[in-house]
């Protein structure tokens, strides 16, 4: 039993060394007052995470892919074009619908429809499309308002 409890106690001091590293080796780093040398340190550190851009954020709430959509906001075969239309939900309050329709001027709103999206009953129901030449723009500025949570595209059946 004493051998298990030893050999436990050396597994737990050898944590988070790397391969091949001997005991001592962080001892031998230390300095009088027990702490680490100032580049032991330093390379200790967790680097943060990579921040993600405005853009980014934005565009992960865009479910749905924008690579086969033309600058022009069609998508398509030649001899078949179309828009995308996509819906998302905002709360439902006329102050939002202001900020919103300086944004996106074409966007629909329908306070008492849930969409497949299925809005709250304290939001309404929004359908754009990537109509026109500043399409992408539009719809990245809808994204990236802090009370939209994500965009979907909207299939009429």
């Amino acid at each position: 039993m004493l051998v298990l409890i030893a050999a436990g106690g050396l597994a737990v001091s050898r944590c988070g060394r790397g391969p091949g590293a001997q005991m001592g080796d962080s001892e031998a780093k230390m300095g009088s007052s027990g702490q680490a040398a100032p580049d032991e340190a330093k390379s200790e550190e967790r680097l943060p995470a990579k921040k993600r851009t405005e853009e980014e954020i934005a565009l992960a709430k865009i479910k749905f892919s924008l690579d086969n959509i033309r600058p022009d906001g069609l998508r398509g075969p030649d001899d078949g074009l179309v828009t995308v239309s996509y819906e998302f939900c905002v709360p439902k309050d006329e102050v939002t619908f202001a900020e919103l329709r300086k944004i996106a001027p074409g966007v629909e709103i329908h306070a008492g429809s849930k969409g497949r999206i299925g809005c709250g009953d304290d939001q309404a129901l929004c359908i754009g499309s990537t109509s026109g030449a500043n399409w992408r723009e539009v719809l990245i500025g809808i994204a990236k308002l802090g009370y939209v949570a994500e965009i979907r595209e909207c299939y009429f059946e």
